[in-house]
């Protein structure tokens, strides 16, 4: 792996601005954005996905334990507790503010818009803002149909 992981080592594709992508980097960014080595955030991503975490709804049905163990399979043993509650939290806020990554992204006029509207949910700082933004092809944010999921 190389040392910076991007969006192709996980396998997504963000050129075409497709709603699961977004999301799927959005989640993975967030998992980036912590002090964890990048092999262990990309493990507890591909878990995260196997396991269903396809959208920000999702996480509202899980509990914090069966979350925190999901985390732990895919490595995240160390901060496994605080991890669940801020995904929990940073989805929920995503689904009531946006309702979902595709649209927020399709809303946004440039990329410091949208990494300023990122770190407005709780948890959410710089690094993680910018993991997440840069990836993003200009032409997706803002160009893409706000009305899809």
């Amino acid at each position: 792996m190389a040392d910076n992981l991007s969006p192709d080592d996980l396998g997504i594709d963000l050129s075409s601005g497709k709603p699961q992508q977004l999301y799927r980097w959005f989640l993975a960014s967030i998992l980036f954005g912590k002090p964890i080595q990048q092999k262990v955030s990309a493990d507890t991503y591909r878990v995260l996905i196997e396991h269903g975490f396809t959208s920000p709804k999702k996480f509202a049905g899980i509990a914090r334990e069966p979350l925190r163990k999901l985390l732990d399979d895919g490595g995240y043993g160390r901060f496994d507790y605080q991890m669940a509650d801020y995904l929990h939290a940073t989805m929920a806020a995503v689904e009531s503010d946006h309702g979902s990554i595709h649209r927020m992204v399709a809303t946004a006029h440039s990329r410091d818009e949208l990494a300023k509207t990122v770190q407005q949910f709780k948890g959410i700082g710089d690094t993680t803002a910018h993991i997440f933004t840069d990836a993003i092809p200009a032409a997706v944010i803002g160009a893409a149909t706000a009305d899809q999921p």
